[in-house]
């Protein structure tokens, strides 16, 4: 039987960004004391800041970021902070999509 505190519903952010980026934004979880993450790098795709394959011919690569957390709230926080940096630090936007995905954690 899972403990009550393993069942916990949570908000999961799944993070999809340029890898510099990816960088920023570990830093972003650290800073708002949210420092439990899972990063896949080396990840390929096509979107709205185009191909990205790491390659010669498509350069630049792309990093996912999931992270677990209490509620929406804090979810919204991670993306309003991280669209504040690229509005401030950024001359071209970054590629940058972020989904809340709803579910409980079962172990």
């Amino acid at each position: 039987m899972a403990s009550e505190e393993s069942s916990a519903d949570r908000v999961f952010l799944l993070m999809i960004c340029e890898t510099l980026f990816a960088q920023r934004i570990g830093e972003l979880l650290d800073e708002l004391g949210l420092p439990g993450h899972t990063s896949f790098s080396g990840v390929s795709g096509l979107g709205r800041s185009g191909r990205r394959e790491d390659s010669d011919i498509w350069p630049g690569g792309n990093s996912i970021i999931l992270v677990a957390l209490p509620d929406d709230a804090v979810a919204d926080e991670v993306v309003t902070r991280a669209e504040r940096i690229i509005a401030d630090d950024y001359r071209k936007r970054p590629g940058f999509a972020a989904f809340k995905l709803h579910g409980t954690q079962l172990a």
